[in-house]
């Protein structure tokens, strides 16, 4: 197995040239990221990271798995890749708090991941904004490995199914922690040619801080329906369009808001609601007293309640 190490290591497809001496010894540090965007030059931010370690081929037990808040919004397209919204994002702490802790379990490792050069140029950029200073040793990408022995997509998912690893968790459950995982098991596969790929049990990110509810049920039940109240919706209905819920709601007998007013009386809140209309919601509640912020099944508990009435 040492001899395998050491030719895929001089592998020049596999492998970017170390900055600085290689490591004595053999241990690995699987990683990936999730961000608000591509571009670290741009602005965008990390917003999870995630590592695990391995001796040899073997994964040891030891890993990471963090969140932060990245300090501004994710722009649409990442916010549906890795599906952490901004409300959640923007209570946890920042990078800077736990850098040292990342900056030590990567020390003397080689690094590995799917397009590994992404992770390590947004671990260099949050790096520098904390005034760190981090050289990364070699690493070596799956991804750029798999174009020299497979033909078509080299995605993870693409990759992980051709080497007989389910990637599946990845359409129910994405998130940086998952990428490693598969991402270790596709490196003792594909590159380390092991006959047994050892999986490691799923880590929740260890320093999530809760955030408050974005739902705040209303102090008495909600039993009449939608006519004569003012509706302003955030996020995204499972049920109904944005266009959809306005005409319903009208037809009933509502009013819509496109903003969060003083006269607003309830926020529905969708999946990844925005920050802005909530924390207006809030600001509105303790000056006005409303809107109170209800989710989409109180929202439909009206609409029926709407209906009954007018059958009745």
């Amino acid at each position: 197995m040492s001899r395998l190490i050491d030719a895929v290591l001089a592998r020049p497809s596999a492998v970017a040239k170390p900055a600085q001496t290689q490591p004595s010894t053999r241990r690995f540090v699987v990683i990936d990221c999730e961000t608000t965007g591509l571009s670290p030059a741009g602005g965008d931010r990390m917003v999870s990271f995630a590592a695990i370690e391995l001796a040899e081929a073997a994964p040891t037990g030891r890993c990471l798995s963090l969140i932060f808040n990245p300090g501004r919004k994710s722009n649409p397209h990442a916010l549906k890749v890795h599906g952490l919204p901004d409300h959640l994002l923007r209570h946890q702490e920042p990078f800077h708090s736990v850098a040292g802790d990342i900056h030590a379990f990567l020390e003397g490792a080689v690094l590995v991941g799917h397009n590994v050069g992404f992770d390590i140029e947004f671990l260099r950029h949050e790096f520098r904004l904390c005034g760190r200073s981090w050289v990364p040793g070699q690493s070596v990408c799956t991804m750029q490995h798999a174009r020299g022995q497979v033909a078509g997509r080299v995605s993870l998912d693409a990759v992980a199914t051709l080497f007989g690893i389910d990637a599946g968790i990845r359409a129910r459950f994405h998130g940086a922690f998952v990428d490693a995982e598969i991402t270790s098991r596709l490196f003792q596969k594909m590159i380390l040619g092991s006959a047994e790929m050892l999986a490691v049990p799923h880590l929740a990110p260890t320093n999530q801080i809760d955030p408050p509810p974005v739902v705040r049920n209303p102090a008495t039940p909600i039993a009449h329906g939608i006519a004569g109240y003012a509706f302003a919706v955030t996020g995204e209905l499972t049920g109904l369009s944005r266009e959809a819920v306005m005409a319903r709601i009208l037809a009933l007998g509502g009013h819509w808001h496109h903003s969060v007013r003083k006269d607003t009386d309830y926020l529905v809140v969708g999946h990844a609601p925005g920050a802005t209309k909530l924390d207006t919601a809030a600001a509105r509640r303790v000056k006005y007293g409303k809107p109170d912020t209800i989710d989409e099944a109180q929202f439909v508990t009206m609409v029926a309640a709407s209906g009954a009435a007018k059958r009745g």
